[in-house]
């Protein structure tokens, strides 16, 4: 765990203190200019706020998503000032004060007492300042001022050109002087990848220590690393332990400092007392190393996160002067290329998700009490899930802490967008990786660190590899890049592969991106009154699914895209619905979430647990409330191996089974009542039958209430979640009802509202419709406790109505000891075995020597492959000749090709993907000495991709009459290549999907 969360949450010497900063800023939503930094600014006007706070809250989904991606690019953007006053206690007067910000969107430009301080630009990192030298020494308050500016980089993006022209922009920044870059010259800062979500957006602390004292893991500022500690040689038997202190003496005198660490286990019994004394000169620093063997170590792993608390303590003379406890684990993990992922000896199939680190919802934005985010991840969890990627930029501390305590192994990334950068750009995001490691590398739940969400240059790879080395070199961790070729390969441990892709065939694979389709919560299937289907979806570029149909698919996207023997496995893309990267203007997210923007879950979150969970699981997809008369096929999802169905006690008879995990029955009739399913597993009852129950017509509505750990505290940034369901007499929620309803409240709070996901403009207000019988709201404390009401209404229903008080909270002088509420996990009482599971050095060899075989290559030339597309069964075909089909899914042969196209490896891609739109859709590696060659429909515009990647020769295939231009291209090197979407004008009905051609061959072209 990092230093400063640690302290925030476990306990500390007589001298070390941490007070929660989040409480009560001032803030306006406009730039007043500098004078706002001012100790005697007048900022009467501004609004009272807590962090984690975002001026975004009030328009985030809450637009129509762009069919090109570019995420939600109407949001406000700009400079903004937070200011705060505070008072040192006088009891502490001697002390040194470090502010830590856990986060700020984008630049944080920091100030105390006037004195400009410094201001951090990467916008997901933790950073902090010494305060001590500019505080009042008299009793008068401080005053902390902060400017925010969230502006992006692109408002809005329109098409793949605008941004070709920006990244050329952004590769122009030669210029090293890192004050000059502006937040729309930084490529991670766009709305492709993150909502704006500007602010103050995670917590803020100070640290209060004595001048004499263990540093603190910030380096952006303060140059301090904080304490390292590690564990290796771990066997069943013993684990050599190491902790690396860094003491800093800012006292008058140089002192011998007594640096002890002890490590207890989970009952605080102590299993290892380690001590050293250090002579620390005045004003000077030292590094104590102090190590020792733990005898049966207890080990770490997602079925059993195991934590041990580490406390490192400095004394002089007998006397605590400062302390720090840092949950830790011990563990032994290993990803091979042929056989998978391997954790403490065993072997484990990675599953789990994929998240954006802004965590976004609605009307809340990004700025989330933990315990808030922690709901989030608990629900990963509770779908059997061990695996968690952080998209393009890493984590909050809060979301590391509880992946170590819930077992969540982790792959975190420093920041980035989707390509390589240079100049200042690039000085920030290397800054950050370096940052990121020192400040996280005592989680044990982070088995990656991911330096790139694309390739980058060999000089970047290899500055990437030195810090990773420099920082992080007894860890037991790999570093990754997603998209990668054979120049970064020398330079990483592990590739991120993208929908069941594996770019570099002699690394190992952990899949970082599959099942990246669209589904709205609200559209069950096309049997389901009111809409009987997805109004609209058949006219968009990119169809969307319904919840039916995404349920469906999550089991094969599973199957196909992980299940491979040398595959780690790894995360689906995404776990909740995002503002960002949307391609269906039906709607206000991109809908790719197994739950949705308020974390309500989909069919598909059910049908997740039934893949994730080595406990019996069985789920009907769907409902059973249908117009009389209906017919349709119902789909179970089950984890035994037989299932059979029935109606009303009435055996349907047994599925058929698809992809080891789907049982199908086809043509039941509906009749109101009840439908269950019975699963088996070799022959014996597996878990409780599956029943779904007709419910009777909606007569009422209940609310139900979700609020933190401690309750809902008046800090003014806790929330209370509302759900609100139209039930039947009998309490069953009703499926099929789609209705407003409208809410009253009283009271202090901030009413946050709920979101319609297909409405623009639903966030804020005081009505919202129920979707599929349920939907949520939220309300905000302010800093006044006391009773809050809320009734909702519905035309023909009986209302309801709930009230929660607001507790208070205690704050003084600007500073509260009352620290950020976490939900606390508790640990299975019992060690899990695994007497089926091989064991590593059964499967791969003694010592870690993994077998030499490779993985089976895509082609005779195509070396690496993944694709994109809704089409699961596309693949690289190899020895192209005439009479041949193109696409895996039409009868469309090959004629007259080309002689220096016969013998080709092609990409049989499906053909009904032609207006499927994403901007890595297939991606081939290839070695060097090869010739690609892409042939496009003449009917279409030429993408931006095509163009800036290949040239045009005069050359045509020919396929079902329609002509298409071939584009070539020589790779002088071992490359892995992007291939985007093949329509990027969805007015063009009318397009063959793109064929690609590879062969290492050296044509004469016209």
């Amino acid at each position: 765990m990092a230093l400063a969360l640690t302290t925030a949450l476990t306990s500390y010497g007589s001298d070390r203190i941490v007070y929660n900063f989040n409480p009560d800023w001032k803030f306006i939503k406009q730039d007043p200019g500098i004078q706002a930094a001012q100790v005697g600014y007048n900022d009467a006007t501004w609004t009272s706020v807590s962090a984690p706070h975002t001026y975004n809250d009030i328009d985030t989904f809450n637009h129509k998503a762009n069919p090109d991606m570019s995420g939600e690019n109407e949001m406000w953007g700009g400079r903004t000032w937070y200011r705060k006053q505070f008072t040192i206690p006088e009891s502490l007067k001697g002390k040194k004060v470090y502010i830590e910000f856990e986060g700020v969107r984008q630049f944080g430009e920091v100030y105390i007492n006037g004195k400009y301080l410094g201001v951090c630009k990467n916008g997901f990192v933790p950073f902090g300042f010494d305060l001590t030298p500019y505080l009042n020494k008299d009793a008068k308050p401080n005053v902390i001022a902060v400017m925010c500016d969230n502006r992006f980089m692109v408002n809005p993006v329109k098409d793949e050109q605008n941004l070709a022209k920006i990244e050329a922009q952004v590769n122009a920044l030669i210029p090293e002087d890192e004050d000059k870059i502006q937040p729309n010259q930084i490529p991670w800062n766009h709305s492709r990848w993150h909502p704006t979500d500007g602010g103050i957006y995670r917590n803020v602390f100070l640290h209060v220590t004595d001048p004499l004292h263990i540093s603190l893991p910030l380096y952006d500022f303060l140059q301090t690393e904080g304490p390292y500690v590690y564990a290796e040689s771990i066997t069943d038997q013993s684990a050599r332990f190491t902790a690396e202190i860094p003491v800093e003496n800012s006292r008058l005198d140089a002192a011998n400092a007594d640096v002890s660490v002890v490590v207890n286990d989970s009952s605080g019994k102590s299993v290892l007392n380690l001590k050293q004394t250090a002579l620390v000169t005045a004003g000077g620093k030292a590094k104590v190393v102090l190590s020792g063997l733990i005898a049966n170590p207890q080990l770490w792993e997602p079925a059993y996160p195991y934590l041990y608390h580490v406390t490192c303590q400095i004394s002089v003379a007998g006397q605590v002067v400062d302390s720090v406890t840092i949950p830790y684990g011990i563990r032994n993990a290993v990803f091979t290329t042929d056989h998978g992922f391997f954790i403490n000896g065993h072997h484990v199939k990675l599953h789990g998700w994929g998240q954006r680190p802004t965590d976004e919802w609605p009307g809340l934005g990004t700025a989330q009490p933990d315990w808030l985010h922690e709901y989030t991840m608990l629900l990963m969890k509770q779908a059997g899930s061990n695996f968690m990627r952080w998209g393009h930029a890493s984590g909050a501390p809060i979301m590391i802490t509880m992946a170590d305590q819930y077992g969540l192994i982790t792959d975190q990334p420093g920041v980035d967008g989707e390509a390589d950068t240079v100049g200042a750009a690039w000085k920030i995001r290397a800054e950050a990786f370096r940052d990121l490691i020192i400040y996280y590398r005592n989680h044990p739940s982070i088995l990656i660190w991911e330096a790139g969400n694309q390739k980058v240059s060999k000089q970047h790879a290899i500055q990437m590899r030195k810090i990773f080395q420099t920082y992080d070199p007894h860890g037991g961790r790999a570093e990754a890049y997603r998209r990668a070729d054979q120049t970064d390969a020398k330079y990483m441990d592990v590739g991120i592969g993208t929908e069941g892709g594996r770019e570099i065939a002699s690394l190992p694979v952990v899949e970082g991106e599959y099942d990246r389709e669209e589904s709205p919560r609200r559209i069950w299937d096309n049997k389901t009154p009111p809409t009987f289907g997805y109004p609209g979806a058949s006219k968009q570029a990119y169809q969307p699914y319904d919840s039916e149909e995404f349920a469906v698919h999550q089991v094969a996207q599973y199957v196909h895209k992980l299940g491979a023997e040398n595959h780690s496995g790894g995360g689906n893309w995404i776990f909740s619905d995002t503002t960002s990267g949307g391609r269906v203007d039906l709607e206000t997210a991109r809908n790719s979430g197994e739950v949705d923007g308020v974390r309500l879950p989909k069919e598909a979150y059910y049908v997740t647990q039934v893949l994730f969970s080595s406990l019996p699981k069985t789920h009907i997809i769907g409902h059973w409330n249908y117009p009389l008369g209906t017919k349709k096929t119902i789909y179970v999802a089950s984890n035994g191996d037989d299932v059979e169905l029935f109606l009303n006690n009435h055996s349907l008879g047994h599925g058929k089974v698809y992809d080891r995990y789907l049982f199908t029955f086809s043509d039941v009739n509906y009749e109101p009542g009840e439908i269950k399913a019975v699963a088996t597993y070799k022959g014996k009852p597996w878990g409780n039958p599956y029943v779904i129950k007709t419910a009777g017509p909606a007569v009422k509505l209940r609310i139900k209430c979700l609020i933190g750990p401690s309750g809902f505290k008046a800090d003014g940034s806790d929330v209370v979640l509302l759900d609100v369901e139209a039930v039947d007499s009998k309490g069953l929620r009703c499926p099929t009802f789609q209705q407003r309803v409208d809410f009253t409240y009283s009271g202090p709070a901030i009413w946050r509202g709920g979101w319609n996901s297909a409405k623009p403009g639903s966030i804020n207000n005081t009505y919202l419709d129920l979707e599929a019988g349920i939907n949520r709201v939220t309300l905000r404390s302010t800093l006044t406790p006391g009773k809050v009401t809320v009734k909702v209404q519905s035309a023909g229903l009986a209302s309801d109505e709930i009230t929660i008080n607001s507790k208070p909270f205690t704050l003084a002088g600007g500073l509260t000891a009352t620290l950020p509420d976490k939900i606390e996990p508790k640990l299975s009482a019992q060690k899990p075995t695994y007497p089926d599971s091989e064991s590593y050095e059964q499967i791969v060899g003694k010592q870690g020597k993994v077998a030499a075989t490779s993985p089976a290559q895509p082609g005779k030339f195509i070396k690496a492959f993944s694709y994109s597309g809704p089409t699961s069964i596309a693949h690289i075909e190899t020895n192209a000749n005439n009479e041949r089909n193109a696409f895996v899914d039409r009868d469309y042969a090959f004629s007259n090709l080309s002689k220096y196209l016969i013998g080709a490896d092609w990409v049989q891609a499906g053909d009904a993907d032609s207006h499927y739109s994403a901007l890595d859709f297939v991606v081939v590696g290839v070695p060097a000495g090869t010739t690609l060659w892409v042939a496009h429909d003449d009917r279409l515009p030429r993408p931006s991709w095509l163009t800036t990647q290949f040239k045009e020769s005069q050359d045509k295939i020919i396929l079902k009459g329609q002509s298409m231009t071939l584009f070539r291209r020589k790779a002088s090197d071992d490359e892995t290549i992007t291939f985007g979407s093949n329509v990027e004008d969805p007015k063009f009905k009318d397009a063959l999907m793109y064929v690609i051609f590879v062969k290492k061959t050296t044509p004469k072209v016209k």
